[in-house]
């Protein structure tokens, strides 16, 4: 009898190897060393993870729908690839739209891929508040990626925000960070809501004289240097955890612009790796996640349910994959 739901998390996980790496020897995209392939191999076989299930139903839609929030942030791209590289291994074709993080535009996106009669859709929502019916309702299986709506039924792929923004303000504590900021949007956006809370939190059980102090910013508005510049002129912190990495990208020019030294006198911590932060001359410590894994872990368990319609009845399920951290301070 086959497992429901075996993911490619477990068997890594089981196996002690990247999710990448069970993808490569599932669909022998690239090279994996015999010891390590053998070993994949023989989990694969004792957890009845069945590698040949996309050529099992050969009547499924081969088309996935891929709604993303931002397709200019470097997290996105990077999921993005993932699932389309693993589509592409599995003869599957991706249908991507983009919503600029604009509440209408995705509501559009959704009617307009739904209409195109897709066998799966994976999406980010806009905002986490607004669980919309066509979503709800959807006949087709649904799995959310980065970010999720509050209440939901269906299958949720990321990280656990509430915990790196706990350990991103925990790290800052430990450097000697004394007054704490944190800069993010909106937190009706799913993500920035949780790493605020795990902010909030951490200074509530620890520094208890240390009252939150928190910025939000209007996505994509031209008022944002203003308000940082305000912002830290007014409160004056040692410290800021950044909600993302573009937030921290404006951080840092507001910074240079009122002569503010980091890591002197502001330390920062911020997600994601992005490349241009090797060419900055001064340190900025990083919350990495494992943007390849979500992706792929996400067009996989929407690939089972494509093909085992009995697994859509899943009621809200929930992976989250483990978070890194760069100490560059």
């Amino acid at each position: 009898m086959q497992n429901k739901l075996v993911r490619l998390e477990d068997v890594a996980q089981k196996a002690g190897v990247s999710i990448t790496t069970v993808s490569h020897v599932i669909n022998k995209t690239r090279y994996v060393k015999r010891e390590t392939r053998e070993l994949v191999l023989k989990i694969l076989d004792e957890m009845n993870y069945d590698i040949r299930k996309p050529k099992s139903k050969p009547n499924v839609l081969k088309l996935i729908g891929v709604i993303v929030a931002d397709i200019t942030e470097d997290y996105y791209i990077s999921v993005v690839k993932a699932i389309e590289t693993y589509a592409s291994e599995q003869s599957y074709s991706i249908l991507l739209y983009d919503s600029e993080d604009d509440a209408e535009k995705e509501k559009r996106n959704i009617k307009n891929i739904l209409d195109k009669g897709v066998g799966g859709l994976i999406i980010s929502p806009v905002n986490s508040e607004r669980y919309p019916k066509e979503i709800k309702d959807a006949q087709i299986p649904v799995v959310f990626v980065d970010r999720k709506y509050d209440k939901h039924d269906k299958v949720f792929v990321g990280i656990n925000n509430f915990e790196s923004g706990y350990i991103g303000t925990e790290y800052l504590a430990s450097k000697g960070c004394r007054t704490i900021g944190f800069i993010g949007y909106p937190e009706t956006v799913y993500t920035v809501h949780q790493r605020a809370i795990g902010y909030r939190h951490f200074l509530q059980e620890h520094l208890p004289d240390c009252p939150p102090r928190v910025l939000k910013l209007n996505y994509r508005q031209e008022d944002s240097n203003k308000l940082i510049r305000e912002f830290v002129e007014d409160v004056r912190p040692d410290g800021v955890l950044c909600a993302t990495s573009d937030v921290c990208y404006q951080l840092i020019g507001s910074l240079g612009e009122i002569g503010i030294g980091i890591p002197e006198q502001i330390k920062i911590v911020t997600y994601d790796d992005n490349k241009w932060l090797d060419y900055l001359k001064f340190p900025i410590s990083v919350i990495t996640q494992p943007t390849s894994e979500i992706g792929f872990t996400a067009i996989d368990m929407l690939v089972r349910m494509m093909l085992h319609p009995e697994e859509r009845r899943k009621i809200a399920t929930e992976v989250f994959l483990k978070t890194g951290f760069i100490d560059r301070l």
